[in-house]
């Protein structure tokens, strides 16, 4: 390996499920049409941008089970079409039907949410284990043993609890004892993935059919119970006409032909734990129902396995060496490290993304205090011109007495008493002026400090939008409770826009610098979590144009 020039690669899957709506870690229905009509050749309609040269079309392969490789072009455009029907087809498994299985889902989920409700208000360590073990029973289990776990507590309403815990499980085992759907909602049917080396490395010695033997011959041998549909080379999607970025897309079915369901990921998820107990003992192994983080994991030591037998096979009689980059290495001890710490108490994580939400809170927060500043100080301008108002008014009755003063005067100082009357006339009136003016200042000062009120309401709102939709992101990872905080934010800034008479749109520039200080976050992280939306997408959520 000494001698070897180093490499990187990349490899990525994609799952696509039986939905047509795309999910947020797959594909539906309407992505697969698309991915096979680009694979395969044959897009529905010309594409708005340049995605091959057709000039390099010859250099496309096909290779099926049945056939084995050929060049694209050799295979008719209406076979394509009917491959492409047969696998889409696919995606629309059926599932065994069963009318009172979706009423006990129904039932169970509601038992559980009222097991989890008398949970929550349990304080006694022990207890809560107990209610802990009880919710996250999996496959048929023992009923008796697991309430006899519970009954030893002392618990308020105990016959209560225990009953409905008794009712989750009887049904939660009449459920896992009844027949099973093929598939369940979100879960894959077809898996694609591809490789390829980057143009700018210039790996060459490779064959077309190498790239193709190397992916059919990984999960041939790696995954042998799950056929493959089709592997299609794309030689035509080089700018510089070479051949160093040639990469194969393989599409398989996520079937077993041994247990006849949809069962690929738990398959994967088997095949890493073995080579991380074999390859890296003492890493923490992938669950069997992995969340957000270990999901990444999980396709980051496949990227392992496959550049393990990249270097075994394709590159062991060259001089390359493919290696991860020290960046996407850097990345999996991060998503490793997040992941230990998840597994910790709050109060034991050293670094968690929720922590600094919590941050931007309290940043947010200052800037209501900030805002409230500004009201205050704005009530100082008010209490400051009625101080000069009354100055005034002092002011004018001065003159008056000295005018009333002067008339009394003798005849001799009437003449000097005439000049302290137009003296006094013009005096007033430029008091009055003054006083008016004052009046106008005072009523643009109040409504300023109205237009001020408003705007810290609604900022606050706006702000607490987003840091109430962070903490949903990070914590309980909802959706539909998501999508009502970007409204809430979304109707915020709408207030803000609508009530803005500063000549300059003070607030909505306010407004904006909050927003883009506050989802700041999403890009500053986007290396270590790259599935994290992005911030111009949740901004425009907040502030569609």
């Amino acid at each position: 390996m000494n001698d070897k020039k180093i490499t990187s690669m990349i490899f990525k899957t994609l799952n696509y499920t039986n939905e047509i709506k795309k999910q947020s870690s797959s594909g539906g229905r309407r992505q697969l049409f698309k991915s096979l009509r680009h694979s395969l050749r044959i897009p529905a309609s010309q594409p708005k941008k340049l995605e091959w040269f057709d000039e390099q079309s010859h250099l496309n392969l096909i290779w099926q089970p049945d056939t084995g490789t050929l060049k694209l072009d050799d295979y008719p455009k209406e076979q394509r079409e009917t491959l492409l029907a047969k696998i889409t087809d696919e995606a629309e498994a059926p599932t065994i039907v069963n009318d009172n299985r979706s009423e006990l889902l129904e039932l169970r989920s509601k038992l559980k949410n009222k097991v989890k409700n008398a949970s929550k208000k349990e304080t006694d360590e022990g207890s809560i284990i107990a209610f802990q073990n009880i919710l996250n029973v999996k496959g048929v289990v023992d009923t008796e043993q697991l309430l006899s776990n519970l009954d030893q507590f002392e618990i308020k309403r105990k016959a209560q609890k225990l009953d409905t815990a008794r009712k989750f499980l009887e049904c939660h085992n009449e459920i896992e004892r009844g027949p099973k759907a093929l598939i369940r909602k979100n879960q894959a049917v077809i898996q694609e993935a591809f490789f390829k080396f980057p143009s700018k490395n210039e790996v060459s010695g490779i064959s077309a059919e190498g790239r193709i033997n190397l992916i059919k011959d990984f999960y041939q041998q790696v995954f042998s119970d799950y056929p493959i549909h089709f592997i299609v080379l794309h030689g035509d999607e080089d700018i510089n006409l070479k051949d160093h970025s040639d990469h194969p897309h393989i599409f398989i079915s996520t079937k077993s032909n041994k247990t006849g369901r949809y069962d690929l990921r738990e398959t994967q998820i088997k095949k890493v734990n073995s080579y991380l107990k074999k390859h890296r003992p003492g890493t923490e192994l992938i669950g069997e129902t992995p969340d957000f983080l270990e999901s990444q994991l999980l396709f980051g030591y496949l990227q392992d396995m496959f550049y393990a037998y990249t270097n075994n096979r394709l590159l062991k009689n060259t001089s390359f060496y493919a290696q991860k980059n020290e960046k996407t290495e850097g990345h999996m001890n991060t998503l490793r490290h997040i992941n230990g710490e998840a597994k910790k108490p709050k109060s034991e994580r050293a670094f968690n993304l929720y922590e600094l939400v919590k941050l931007k809170k309290a940043e947010a927060e200052n800037a209501l205090r900030l805002a409230q500043e500004k009201t205050h100080e704005a009530t100082h301008y008010v209490h400051k011109a009625q101080k000069y108002v009354k100055t005034q008014m002092t002011r004018a009755d001065d003159a008056i007495e000295r005018q009333r003063l002067a008339e009394k005067a003798t005849a001799e100082e009437q003449e000097q008493a005439e000049a302290y009357r137009k003296k006094s006339q013009k005096y007033l009136q430029n008091i009055a002026d003054k006083s008016i003016e004052s009046a106008r200042i005072q009523g643009e000062i109040t409504s300023r400090l109205a237009e001020l009120k408003l705007f810290k309401s609604n900022l606050g709102d706006l702000i607490a939008g987003i840091v109430d939709w962070f903490d949903e992101l990070f914590k309980e990872k909802r959706q539909d409770i998501q999508d009502m905080y970007l409204e809430r934010a979304r109707i915020a800034y709408l207030k803000i826009q609508v009530n803005d008479r500063t000549e300059r749109q003070e607030f909505i520039q306010e407004a904006d610098r909050e927003i883009d200080q506050h989802l700041k976050i999403l890009d500053e992280h986007r290396n270590q979590l790259p599935e994290l939306p992005k911030s111009s997408y949740i901004k425009g959520k907040i502030r569609p144009d």
